[in-house]
């Protein structure tokens, strides 16, 4: 694939809003005799769903295909959800961290394909199981991140500390240890391969799991000049094969390039690329307010990988899709209002823009059976 076709690859805009989503959650939740405004903290996405967090306890799950939405009920907290995850395996698991530091996981069971027989088809409907991680993490969840099969979940906290726990889905049960305490806020986590890589607020860190033990190596030799939000990420391919690459974001927008050791190989720089990117998403609602990076001293924020060969990264204003093989900056988003919070799902972005505001980022609209799937719903809806 040749390095100049990025801006065509890497190239993103808004497509159709995401209202009808937004229209199944009601703005207000009733609390014995009181009325809470419900207002949605948190975004992650996979081809077929959406989870959204709210600021009372509840997890929204959105049916891509079908229209319609589930409430997933954190046991016994109304504490706001600050973020969420979701690793597609047999069945879908989804894991909520809330402001108090507990961690819910719901096992939500695969529906099966139409062309299986009923003898195969279980004789009970398979319901969502829960799992409940509470009095490991004394402050608020900022950042989950599961093993590709979902029997592994890594949780980190804002007081630096790394909960990892491993779930027996037949046996229903759940066991969690401290891997790592970091002491400084955990900005993201990336787990490939028995390694987890980790960015704080303090520095980035390899933690290699080899005899039962955890073997932690910090990324590069310096330590950052001050505490900030940088996100690090592995980033690999399995049709291609070939070494993971760890990126890391260093102040001043440039990121380190690393083995999965830890060490350094290349320092890239995108301060003039993004000054000059090759293409501005468009949005459909727009803010009418322009950030500039002009008198502003902006950092890179989580990153992920988006399409294979690309990065995205934000701050609260900005977004960015960066192709490190040719240190371009394929495109810019300056017209958010700002960023609550970003999934990347393989070829789109999620971005929570507000408390009651989606917006999704793409090279194409949505597949043709999610549109359609769409229409659907709304017309039985207008029939009723």
């Amino acid at each position: 694939m040749e390095v100049t076709s990025g801006a065509e690859e890497g190239f993103v805009r808004e497509w159709t809003p995401c209202s009808h989503i937004l229209s199944l959650i009601p703005p207000k939740i009733q609390n014995g005799i009181f009325s809470n405004e419900l207002c949605l903290t948190c975004v992650d996405a996979v081809s077929e769903y959406i989870a959204l967090g709210t600021n009372v306890g509840l997890v929204y799950w959105y049916d891509r295909k079908k229209g319609n939405i589930q409430r997933l009920r954190c046991e016994a907290s109304t504490s706001p959800i600050t973020f969420v995850k979701i690793v597609s395996t047999v069945d879908y698991m989804v894991g909520a961290g809330n402001a108090t530091g507990q961690v819910t996981v719901f096992q939500i069971p695969k529906e099966h394909p139409e062309n299986v027989p009923d003898t195969f088809k279980p004789k009970v409907e398979p319901k969502v199981e829960r799992y409940t991680i509470g009095d490991l993490h004394k402050s608020k969840i900022t950042s989950i991140e599961w093993s590709k099969n979902g029997m592994r979940l890594f949780s980190g906290d804002k007081d630096g500390v790394i909960i990892m726990t491993e779930i027996d889905f037949y046996m229903h049960l759940c066991k969690s240890m401290e891997i790592v305490n970091e002491q400084h806020e955990i900005v993201q986590m990336s787990y490939y391969q028995n390694t987890l890589l980790v960015s704080s607020k303090y520095r980035s860190i390899v933690c290699e799991r080899r005899d039962n033990r955890w073997h932690v190596s910090q990324l590069g030799k310096k330590e950052r000049k001050s505490l900030c939000s940088l996100g690090a990420v592995f980033q690999y391919s399995y049709a291609q094969g070939g070494a993971a690459n760890a990126y890391c974001a260093r102040a001043g927008l440039r990121l380190w390039r690393a083995d999965r050791a830890g060490n350094v190989l290349q320092t890239l720089l995108f301060k003039e690329a993004i000054s000059n990117p090759l293409t501005v998403a468009e949005l459909l609602n727009p803010s009418q307010k322009k950030h500039s990076h002009a008198g502003q001293e902006y950092n890179f924020g989580p990153l992920h990988v988006f399409r294979e060969h690309f990065l995205v990264s934000h701050n609260e204003h900005f977004l960015y899709v960066l192709d490190p093989r040719s240190l371009t900056a394929v495109a810019v988003v300056d017209d958010l209002r700002r960023i609550l919070s970003l999934s990347v799902n393989k070829e789109e972005i999620f971005i929570l823009e507000g408390e009651r505001s989606l917006v999704r980022l793409a090279h194409k609209p949505e597949p043709a059976t999610l549109a359609q799937g769409l229409f659907a719903n709304r017309q039985s809806s207008l029939n009723q």
